[in-house]
């Protein structure tokens, strides 16, 4: 399939859900990766400068005190917020590669284009960053309570809460796109993507968790086998032991391990922008019928020709 067949705004069923979000990636994992590893490539050198700062602070025989715990936990704080902002830079650029991947219909587009996409807007981004956080403030209670009821029932409960969570994800997205393509601004963006979402939340929640499985299912199936091996490696060179962290390759392992985790979460965050954005497509078609004005719009042009 080529890039200017795909449909971006059409109805579909869950396994039509999947099946395009399959295709879709087929034709734009190369350009997608390498364009975002180019934006992306700064914030991955100071996340690995900040774990082999961890490393080196790192001490199994050590006797913190009360302060040097303290000292810890904002260390570790601090990698956390670096890692955060990593996961935004990695939603925004995506999103920004979907909107310019679906107005031009084709793979020319470079990470200047989505840097400059990203910079106009990024004020947008930082409104909406803050709002978000208020409405969590207010979901909170209400969604812990719908999470708590979902782990006491056995085997459904666990999917139960995948899908509520996947269904949040999507929510926060497609209120963000409303947003972000001015279709309403941010007082009424998140009441108008419930409203667009809700006759089908079920159907898209369950695409979106069916997706995001697969995709971290691959994931964690790509991930666990050079772990295993480095695993071995470090258990049979240098051993588990207290002096591990003050060895050379117990301070790689640390310094690896957090540049990889980082990884990952640019990695979930991409094919999670992909999905939802296929889906976000789907519902504002069906919401705002655009596609069917363009036809109409193409039909009347060929007419007139």
């Amino acid at each position: 399939m080529e890039l200017s067949e795909f449909e971006f705004k059409r109805e579909r069923k869950v396994g039509e859900f999947v099946q395009d979000f399959i295709n879709l990636l087929k034709i734009i994992w190369g350009h997608l990766s390498r364009e975002l590893l180019r934006l992306l490539i700064g914030p991955l050198c100071v996340m690995l400068l900040v774990g082999y700062y961890i490393s080196t602070q790192l001490n199994l025989n050590a006797d913190y005190s009360s302060g040097e715990i303290v000292d810890m936990l904002i260390i570790f704080g601090v990698a956390a917020v670096f890692m955060l902002i990593i996961g935004v830079l990695a939603f925004g650029f995506t999103i920004e590669y979907f909107i310019l991947l679906r107005d031009r219909r084709d793979l020319l587009f470079s990470y200047k284009d989505i840097w400059r996409s990203f910079k106009n807007h990024m004020d947008k981004y930082f409104r909406f960053l803050l709002g978000s956080i208020i409405v969590g403030i207010i979901l909170f209670i209400p969604i812990s309570f719908t999470l708590f009821i979902s782990a006491l029932i056995p085997l459904v409960g666990s999917l139960a809460i995948g899908v509520v969570f996947a269904i949040l994800g999507l929510w926060f997205f497609t209120a963000f796109m409303l947003y972000r393509e001015n279709y309403y601004d941010l007082f009424d963006t998140y009441t108008s993507a419930f409203s667009m979402l809700k006759d089908k939340i079920g159907e898209y929640g369950l695409a979106s968790y069916v997706v995001t499985f697969l995709f971290r299912s691959l994931m964690t199936l790509m991930s666990i086998v050079p772990l295993v091996i480095i695993g071995l490696l470090a258990y049979n060179y240098v051993g588990f032991n207290n002096d591990f962290f003050e060895t050379y390759v117990g301070k790689m392992l640390v310094t690896f391990g957090s540049t990889m985790l980082s990884v990952f979460f640019i990695i979930y965050y991409m094919l999670s922008v992909i999905s939802y954005g296929i889906i976000y497509e789907t519902a504002k078609e069906l919401r705002f019928g655009e596609d069917v004005f363009e036809k109409i719009h193409k039909i009347g042009r060929r007419g007139d020709a």
